[in-house]
């Protein structure tokens, strides 16, 4: 299965941790922006930048779409600190918009997290555990 991780950008690390669980498990992370954009992108964009220099910027969005598109699951990190500009929001909107398998694993943090589509898992093992995605138990 194809899966996007979605989460703050600050949490690239932990997510690339995420990933190879899961590549261990057999599935594929479309999910570029885990590995800083292929290094090219060290850090979130700066909020200034988004409005000084959006042409510079834009293509990760564009990556990330494509991303999107490529995966068959939407996973999202979510965590009780929030924080962040709110990317990972229109990531999870994005998938559910397409139609895709959308999944938070975290806390709920704003109302489409409560939708009947909406899949919730509390934590990584809880997820692990009970998603049915072929995982062992």
């Amino acid at each position: 299965m194809k899966l996007y991780l979605a989460a703050r950008y600050s949490r690239n690390e932990e997510m690339r941790g995420y990933r190879d669980d899961l590549v261990r498990r057999g599935h594929v992370i479309t999910s570029r922006w885990i590995d800083k954009h292929g290094g090219d992108l060290s850090e979130s964009v700066a909020a200034e930048k988004l409005n000084t220099q959006p042409g510079e910027v834009v293509k990760y969005a564009v990556a990330d779409c494509e991303d999107l598109n490529e995966a068959d699951v939407i996973i999202s990190f979510t965590s009780k600190e929030g924080g962040g500009k709110g990317g990972r929001h229109i990531e999870f909107g994005l998938g559910l918009a397409m139609g895709k398998r959308t999944i938070v694993v975290g806390p709920r943090e704003n109302i489409f997290h409560t939708l009947p589509v909406v899949e919730w898992y509390p934590n990584w093992g809880s997820f692990i555990r009970d998603a049915g995605m072929g995982f062992p138990k």
